[in-house]
């Protein structure tokens, strides 16, 4: 669902990053979920196995994370500017 302009301009900050990142987790999730049942339908891996592929993703994502954080921090201190003023 597609949230009018007017309306996200009105959140906090923090609301807004959560309102951008949903539609990403979600999507995320359905895929992730059926990556998985393939692998284990096919018999491809274990829960065990993956695992470990996952935690080798989730390293690789740090680079990700640290970009979110950089724009959380943005929006944070825009919302403490208008505060302020």
């Amino acid at each position: 669902m597609k949230l009018d302009p007017a309306v996200f301009e009105k959140m906090l900050p923090a609301e807004q990053v959560i309102e951008e990142m949903l539609p990403y987790l979600e999507t995320l999730d359905a895929q992730i979920g059926g990556i998985i049942r393939l692998l284990k339908d096919k018999g491809i891996t274990t829960k065990a196995e993956f695992a470990q592929y996952a935690q080798r993703g989730d390293d690789s994502s740090n680079v990700r994370e640290r970009g979110l954080r950089v724009r959380m921090e943005y929006l944070f201190s825009s919302a403490a500017k208008r505060i302020d003023a």
